[in-house]
């Protein structure tokens, strides 16, 4: 598990597309010793932004030669093709999956605030606390209460830094904003208070839901999953996204008349399930984002 890598800094706007390009042009961009001042950043927040980009498995890190490069993974460059300036959502909706997901190891706190804390509303001091308290009974070493702080803090901007409406030269907003899965307000008792919100379906995009589903069916070999397990399941709707079992379904309608790959119900031991077809998430999501 990983903590507090993103140097205290939300992504901010414009960075995707800056670091992804910079590696574009040079794999080894992210070692060299003046990338700061190529990418007009600081020394931490370019540590932050390849921190990011490596979170949401936009970049991959491998050797060649001898020497370790950067490479733009399959959704990388599918991302930075249709929407490198994360105007769409639907991109916004996809990466904040793969935060979740965390199969990198690199975003412990998001994984662990989607997926495995159950609190919808709660004083930010008690969020920080129950986080200290799992990760002490989950982790083999000692994390220092300053790292898992920054980690909340971070979670917390990451969601909630919107943009400032009176100033259109805003630079230092977070764009995951936009997905309003979270409010940040004052109790009037010197803290403030973290609330996990129900998105509309189209704060969210039914592509980026439609791809979870296919990426799960990948991973797990499923081709029937529960409508219970949509809400209830690690790494699905209901909690990746705070979706309620009535706009689940609201979507599931929705998916069983798409254009080119229709699910289908399936009724089984009084069970509702979704039958998903066999196709590669990576080719939906291309198919769908050139569409737009």
């Amino acid at each position: 598990m990983a903590y507090a890598r993103h140097q205290s800094f939300y992504l901010r706007d414009k960075w995707f597309s800056k670091g992804l390009r910079a590696v574009s042009q040079n794999p080894r961009f992210f070692f060299n010793e003046y990338a700061f001042e190529t990418i007009g950043l600081g020394k931490n927040m370019l540590e932050s932004l390849k921190y990011w980009l490596v979170a949401f498995n936009v970049l991959e890190e491998k050797t060649e030669d001898g020497q370790k490069v950067h490479t733009l993974s399959d959704l990388g460059r599918i991302l930075y093709d249709n929407d490198r300036l994360l105007q769409r959502n639907e991109t916004l909706s996809i990466l904040h999956y793969n935060l979740v997901r965390n199969t990198n190891d690199q975003a412990t706190v998001f994984d662990w605030y989607f997926n495995k804390y159950k609190e919808t509303s709660v004083s930010k001091p008690e969020l920080l606390n129950s986080f200290i308290t799992w990760v002490s009974q989950n982790e083999t070493k000692a994390i220092s209460d300053k790292s898992l702080k920054r980690d909340i803090d971070c979670l917390i901007q990451f969601y909630t830094k919107a943009p400032d409406e009176n100033d259109p030269e805003d630079v230092i907003f977070c764009p995951f904003s936009k997905l309003t899965l979270m409010k940040s307000e004052s109790s009037g008792e010197g803290f403030d208070i973290i609330k996990k919100l129900v998105p509309e379906i189209n704060k969210i995009g039914v592509i980026p839901l439609y791809y979870v589903l296919l990426t799960y069916r990948t991973i797990n070999d499923a081709d029937l999953i529960s409508v219970d397990e949509i809400l209830h399941g690690d790494y699905l709707w209901g909690k990746t996204y705070n979706l309620s079992r009535n706009k689940i379904i609201e979507v599931l309608n929705i998916l069983t008349n798409h254009d080119q790959f229709p699910i289908e119900y399936v009724r089984t031991n009084n069970l509702d399930y979704i039958k998903v077809p066999k196709i590669s998430p990576t080719e939906f999501l291309k198919s769908e984002l050139l569409k737009g």
